[in-house]
C-alpha cells in the first residue's frame, strides 16, 4: 500500500545511525519523492515550527499541526499569489486552495488580510476545514517517504508521535533541516509559478508564519504575569515604550509561544536582536515561567515543559546561535 493511502503507521524503533537519519531526509528531498503539490515540504515545515509544542510522549496533534499547515498556505497563496501545483488542463485548484478561497467567500475578506488578523473562529474553521481535506494523504506521505523512521500516526485518532531518536535529531540539526526544506520547496514553487510571483522565494516561505502583532502577548505579559521592568535591563516600562521579545529567537523557534516571549525596552530588544542572552537569564524565564503556570492556566501553556525550555536554548547553541548577548546595565536576577 502506497504510503498516502495508509490510515495509521508505526516508526521503526531501533538503533538508527545519523547516517540512516540523514538519508531519511534526503529521500524527502530528492527526486524519489513524488510531488504533484507542495504539501510535503509544507507538513515538514508545520513539524518542525511545532517542534516544542509536543506533550511529554512527544505527540502532536492533527489540530495543532493543520492550525501551523494553514497559518502557512492561507499567506503563500493568498498574500503572495503562489500556486502550489502545476497548472492542470481544466486549471482545477488544490483542494488547500479551494478551502481558502472558500473561506474568503465566506467571511467577505474583500482583499488579502494577514492570517493574524483573523478571529480565533475564522482560524479554528479554517484549521478544521484544512484538516479535512488534506490530512488523507500528506501524513502517510511523508512518514513513507522518510523511510519510517521520522513518526508513528493515527488519521483516526488525529495524532502523529516523533520517533525520541529523529526528534532529537532533528532538532540538533533543526537550521540545517529547515533550510533544505526551503530550498527544494523553493525550487518546486519556481516549476510551477510565473517568473513574476516567484520572486524572494525562500523569505516568502520562511515568514509565512511569522507575526508582526505580538500586541496580545504584551497585554498579558505587562498585566498579568510581570513587573513593569525590562526583563533584561531592568529599566522601568512605559505603556508606550515596551517591546515583546522572543527570548530565544523567533528565527530558531519560528513560533510565538508564551513561554518564550518577554517584555523588553526598545533599546534591549533592538541590541539583542538575533541573540541568545546570556544562561542566567535563562534561569530567571524559567522562573517566570512557573509564576505563568501558578497564577493562571492558559492553553498557550497546556504542553509546556521546564526541562524543554533549557533543551531548546542549548539546541540553538548547537544550530549556530552562539553569540551571547547581555545589557550593559544589568537587571538584579533570582
Amino acid at each position: 500500500m502506497a504510503g498516502f493511502d495508509l490510515k495509521e503507521g508505526m516508526y521503526e524503533a531501533r538503533n538508527v545511525s545519523d547516517d540512516e537519519l540523514w538519508s531519511a531526509f534526503a529521500c524527502v528531498f530528492s527526486s524519489k519523492s513524488r510531488n504533484d503539490s507542495s504539501y510535503k515540504f509544507g507538513f515538514l515545515k508545520a513539524i518542525i515550527d511545532n517542534l516544542y509544542n509536543v506533550d511529554a510522549n512527544l505527540k502532536l496533534s492533527f489540530d495543532q499541526l493543520f492550525n501551523k499547515f494553514g497559518e502557512i498556505y492561507w499567506n503563500l497563496i493568498l498574500k503572495y499569489g503562489l500556486r502550489q501545483k502545476a497548472v492542470t488542463n481544466d486549471n482545477r485548484e488544490t483542494y488547500l486552495e479551494q478551502v481558502l478561497h472558500a473561506a474568503v467567500e465566506k467571511y467577505k475578506i474583500l482583499e488579502p488580510i494577514p492570517y493574524e488578523s483573523l478571529t480565533a473562529e475564522m482560524m479554528l474553521d479554517i484549521s478544521h476545514q484544512v484538516k479535512m481535506k488534506c490530512k488523507k494523504y500528506v501524513v502517510g506521505a511523508l512518514f513513507e517517504d522518510t523511510n519510517r523512521l521520522f513518526y508513528s500516526f493515527s488519521k483516526k485518532e488525529e495524532w502523529i508521535q516523533i520517533n525520541p531518536v529523529m526528534y532529537e535529531f532533528v532538532c540538533k540539526h533543526k537550521v540545517i533541516i529547515e533550510k533544505l526544506n526551503y530550498y527544494e520547496w523553493a525550487r518546486f514553487l519556481e516549476r510551477v509559478n510565473e517568473e513574476t510571483v516567484a520572486v524572494k522565494l525562500l523569505n516568502k516561505i520562511d515568514e509565512s508564519t511569522k507575526r508582526n502583532n505580538l500586541a496580545i502577548y504584551r497585554q498579558i505579559l505587562y498585566e498579568e504575569f510581570e513587573s513593569k521592568t525590562c526583563f533584561y535591563c531592568g529599566k522601568q516600562l512605559s505603556p508606550d515604550k515596551i517591546d515583546v521579545d522572543h527570548f530565544i529567537p523567533w528565527s530558531f523557534i519560528k513560533d510565538d509561544n508564551l513561554w518564550n516571549l518577554v517584555l523588553a525596552c526598545p533599546s534591549c530588544n533592538r541590541k539583542k536582536n538575533d541573540k541568545l542572552p546570556a544562561g542566567d537569564y535563562l534561569a530567571a524565564l524559567v522562573h517566570r515561567n512557573q509564576h505563568i503556570l501558578i497564577e493562571a492556566y492558559r492553553p498557550e501553556m497546556k504542553n509546556y515543559q521546564e526541562r524543554m525550555v533549557r533543551y531548546v536554548y542549548n539546541w540553538a547553541k548547537i544550530n549556530g546561535y552562539d553569540k551571547i548577548w547581555q545589557p550593559e546595565r544589568r537587571k538584579v536576577l533570582v
